[in-house]
């Protein structure tokens, strides 16, 4: 189907628009999120487009019927690192023209230091912590998020300290346990990680919230 065809599809059947109004507001998205000569290209076909035209060409489709909610879900994955800045530069602006708010939902902690106010780490399909950005990134709570970023590099680090990977395998999400699922890779376990599963608090009234008996790794003695 050419770009056209499935940007106006959605047109049509959510604001009803007809074939010619449609097609125009197609080519001011197109034009709106960064596309060359729109007019033009409207009516190409994907693969006509670059890798990072064709992610554009999707932010247009999510954005044509003003959402109140953007889901992107790894926007950037397999674009250089040039046009993903493009495109999360693009994502953030167009999120803040149309006052629609985004879900942003990637592996890459850079990009979500870079995007998100509010950060959930999941893990096993299940939130292990919840905090704003600032928080996350400064004093995490849980053991998987400690560990998430410690195998990232940094700038200080010098040549001589090594990443520290997270050691082990997820669980099986066929069969989750009853336990905390993180409690075979966690250096901070104990009995009650082994037997019962930690729900979302916040041990704090800072609002942080962990689901973790044992959160920043202190173990409390009985």
């Amino acid at each position: 189907l050419s770009v056209a065809r499935q940007l106006t599809e959605s047109l049509q059947l959510h604001l009803n628009m007809d074939g010619s109004q449609s097609k125009r507001r197609a080519i001011e998205l197109l034009d709106l999120v960064g596309i060359p000569s729109a007019k033009a290209r409207v009516d190409d076909y994907p693969h006509q487009f670059s890798g990072g035209m064709r992610q554009r060409v999707m932010i247009a489709m999510a954005l044509s019927c003003n959402p109140r909610l953007l889901i992107a879900d790894e926007p950037t994955t397999a674009l250089y690192v040039t046009i993903q800045a493009q495109i999360l530069d693009l994502i953030r602006n167009l999120a803040k023209d149309f006052n629609t708010a985004t879900i942003l939902i990637t592996h890459d902690l850079g990009v979500v230091a870079g995007m998100c106010d509010d950060v959930m780490v999941m893990y096993a399909g299940r939130v292990a912590e919840r905090a704003n950005a600032l928080s996350v990134f400064g004093d995490p709570s849980h053991p998987y998020t400690m560990g998430l970023l410690r195998s990232v590099p940094r700038l200080d680090q010098t040549e001589r300290e090594r990443l520290l990977p997270i050691e082990g395998l997820p669980p099986d999400l066929i069969e989750l346990p009853d336990n905390c699922p993180f409690h075979p890779r966690c250096g901070f376990a104990t009995d009650k990680c082994r037997s019962t599963r930690p729900t979302l608090h916040a041990p704090a009234s800072d609002g942080h919230e962990v689901a973790c008996w044992h959160p920043r790794g202190v173990v409390a003695s009985d």
